[in-house]
């Protein structure tokens, strides 16, 4: 009889497929000097999409495919001819358009020192905190809305502008600040306040607003009925890459197109993250959803198939989980 893997996170969506074996680090196994513990914690922002060349920079090393890599303090991630698509654990999403470097400081801190940036935030109106610095000064944003950041011209007194597309913001420096609500920008420079805040067309997009616009539109697929919210941002992959058939037992099941002989955990490579401890790091539009929040287990009547089971919450541990 099979074994049943599992990669058991804050939310049960269990991935089933027949196993023949799932291969840890060696010192994974043995558990040796990392001496990881399971936490109880949000899952950390990642990468969740790459169209195109860009660049991690974590620890002296540049990763090349940076797609699905959880996000930790200190990292810096370069657009090159390329955009870039962060999410939040609250399902906020970072757009980096071609071109751009981000310091990752926290969860709600980001440094831009080139480029433009999209942040959206989901949600009723709630108190949220963001925070975006750039060379001349500082965006705060306080509730949920759609923002633009830009470094217009680069350089210690490079001039930045904030542009509130839904929500309302703050733009300031050690010289003042001005705060902005829907349809509103302001700019600022070094050594000098913000400027005020002027009204503009919202609906003028260029090339890297469309792309934005395209990615979130994205979210309202047909798989969206059947995903818990934290995973409803995955929806067009779900769609693009699977079917739902209904089984008896466990109700809507996915089952992702893959070749014969596919199994889980071997597509990409575990990183050891601290406080998580080691990570799986999948490959594919739809590693992150189907390695995170669930586990692996028996096949199904039609072969792997991936369940929405909408369980208790559990934290984000770091380590696989076996079920015998």
């Amino acid at each position: 009889m099979g074994r049943l893997f599992g990669f058991v996170k804050f939310h049960i969506l269990a991935v089933c497929v027949a196993l023949s074996a799932v291969s840890l680090p060696a010192s994974a196994q043995t558990g040796d000097a990392l001496a990881f513990q399971n936490v109880a914690a949000d899952p950390p922002a990642h990468v969740s999409f790459v169209d195109g060349a860009a660049v991690l920079e974590r620890d002296g090393q540049r990763e090349s495919a940076p797609a699905n890599m959880p996000l930790l303090a200190g990292d810096r991630i370069r657009t090159q001819n390329g955009r870039v698509e962060i999410l939040f654990a609250d399902n906020s999403t970072l757009h980096l358009d071609t071109d751009t470097v981000i310091d990752f400081e926290s969860d709600d801190l980001v440094r831009l020192l080139q480029g433009r940036i999209r942040l959206a935030i989901p949600g009723p109106d709630r108190q949220v905190s963001y925070r975006i610095d750039v060379p001349s000064a500082s965006a705060a944003v306080g509730q949920p809305g759609e923002y633009r950041v830009a470094i217009l011209r680069g350089g210690s007194d490079g001039e930045t502008e904030l542009a509130v597309l839904r929500g309302a913001a703050e733009l300031f420096n050690d010289d003042g600040r001005t705060a902005l609500r829907a349809g509103q920008r302001a700019y600022a420079r070094a050594n000098t306040a913000p400027s005020y805040a002027y009204a503009f067309n919202s609906a003028t997009w260029d090339a890297f607003d469309r792309w934005s616009e395209t990615r979130r539109d994205q979210w309202l697929g047909i798989s969206t009925q059947y995903l818990p919210s934290e995973v409803q941002p995955y929806a067009s992959a779900f769609d693009q890459y699977g079917n739902w058939q209904y089984n008896t037992s466990y109700g809507y099941v996915w089952y992702p197109s893959v070749a014969v002989g596919w199994r889980p955990y071997y597509h990409g490579r575990w990183v050891a993250y601290r406080p998580y401890g080691w990570t799986w790091v999948g490959v594919g539009p739809w590693a992150w959803p189907t390695h995170h929040y669930g586990r692996w287990g028996f096949p199904l009547a039609r072969g792997s198939g991936f369940l929405d089971g909408r369980g208790d919450p559990h934290g984000f541990p770091g380590r696989t989980r076996r079920v015998t």
